[in-house]
């Protein structure tokens, strides 16, 4: 995807597995907020294509792909309404028993029927203050009551603070086990990616650097980018050469004998 002869996504190819919870992460620019909104076909690519079982997204209609997918921006609003009615935005016709399994997924069926705090004079509605993660909450249950095919979070947690960020962490790897949703996020939060991804595509300039488990992109970076850019703190990277089977480090004496696998190299 190009704007304007700059190429936000180059060449990025992947698959996302049924029930699984794919993490997108890079820094700011690398390309994984336009990769979102590709899926969600805000933008439509310059080449390639976007498939949902097999069926490319451009096939259908706009509606049917707003039915098949939900999607919890960074900033949730709540409108001027009960948090039922909140809820019940999220699918057409939804009846009262489906907003209110939505509520009880997502932890806030006890006060549904009140209405965000400043907006408690509605008749029957108390107003009731939310903390961040309620109100995510509340944007997340709006999401399921469609059942879609695909979850997509957009640096769903970036607002809210440490404590209650890991807070909902916890509550979204919950859900995501008693959903088994196919879940797609975009984070520049690595704790959160480490911990709640099933994989992690670690993105830079466009493309993606490296796809694998948490484990696999901690314990073994495919490229000295990914390798600086997972952790906390950061690797450390040191100048050396191999001559003789062993390691050399530039600007001292340390010499390392390394395994007999790399006594070629």
């Amino acid at each position: 995807k190009s704007f304007g002869g700059i190429t936000a996504v180059d060449g990025v190819s992947f698959e996302v597995r049924e029930g699984e919870i794919l993490g997108l992460i890079g820094p700011n620019g690398s390309g994984k907020s336009t990769l979102l909104n590709l899926i969600l076909r805000l933008y439509e690519p310059n080449e390639g294509r976007v498939t949902i079982d097999g069926v490319d997204i451009r096939k259908v209609t706009r509606d049917s792909l707003r039915r098949s997918m939900a999607v919890v921006f960074q900033e949730n609003m709540l409108f001027n309404m009960s948090l039922r009615e909140n809820i019940r935005l999220g699918k057409d016709g939804a009846t009262d028993a489906e907003v209110e399994e939505a509520a009880q997924l997502a932890q806030i069926d006890k006060f549904i029927r009140m209405a965000p705090k400043g907006y408690e004079t509605q008749v029957g509605e108390r107003g009731l203050k939310l903390s961040g993660g309620e109100k995510q909450r509340v944007a997340i249950a709006r999401a399921m009551i469609k059942t879609p095919k695909v979850f997509l979070f957009d640096e769903p947690l970036s607002n809210l603070d440490a404590a209650l960020r890991g807070r909902t962490r916890l509550e979204l790897a919950q859900l995501h086990q008693r959903l088994g949703a196919t879940m797609v996020f975009v984070t520049h939060d690595q704790i959160e990616a480490m911990t709640l991804a099933s994989r992690i595509a670690v993105m830079r300039d466009g493309r993606i650097e490296q796809l694998g488990t948490p484990e696999e992109i901690y314990n073994e970076p495919a490229t000295l980018y990914v390798a600086g850019f997972v952790g906390a703190p950061s690797m450390n990277m040191l100048q050396a050469v191999i001559a003789d089977g062993k390691l050399a480090i530039a600007g001292s004496d340390v010499r390392i004998t390394l395994p007999a696998r790399y006594a070629g190299a």
